[in-house]
């Protein structure tokens, strides 16, 4: 089992404070590639690779669905640590959000708020808006 590495703390500030300084990118600076990016950070394990290689939402969906028949299943099996409720998410964890369109995003637990990179910029939601989390290490 993988565990979060000395100085994780320190790493995800880093990360974190990164994704407020670069422009949103499907497929090279999205909700995915940040929670890859804080994967990386927390325990040394570079998942990226496993899922590269989208440019267009309608690739990315197609990548989701390979490797599970929801969001939340593709999520299970990519980030291998198992689901939590969001009641147990801890900082470092990943948080997946559901928006009003339906849309589904992942987000960084950082306490009682969740860093999500959208669009627009990074974005700070209450955590426990989320749907589901994930332990990370």
């Amino acid at each position: 089992m993988v565990t979060r590495l000395p100085g994780w703390e320190a790493r995800l500030h880093a990360v974190i404070e990164a994704a407020r300084a670069t422009p949103y990118v499907l497929g090279t600076h999205d909700c995915f590639r940040l929670a890859c990016r804080v994967i990386e950070a927390l325990t040394g394990v570079d998942r990226w690779p496993d899922f590269a290689g989208y440019a267009t939402k309608r690739e990315a969906l197609t990548m989701i669905a390979r490797h599970g028949s929801t969001f939340e299943r593709a999520g299970d099996w990519f980030f291998q640590w198992g689901r939590v409720d969001l009641r147990q998410a801890r900082r470092g964890d990943i948080v997946a959000l559901q928006t009003p369109d339906g849309e589904k995003h992942l987000g960084i637990c950082l306490g009682r708020l969740a860093a999500y990179l959208s669009p627009s910029g990074l974005l700070f939601l209450p955590t426990k808006s989320g749907s589901c989390a994930w332990r990370v290490g």
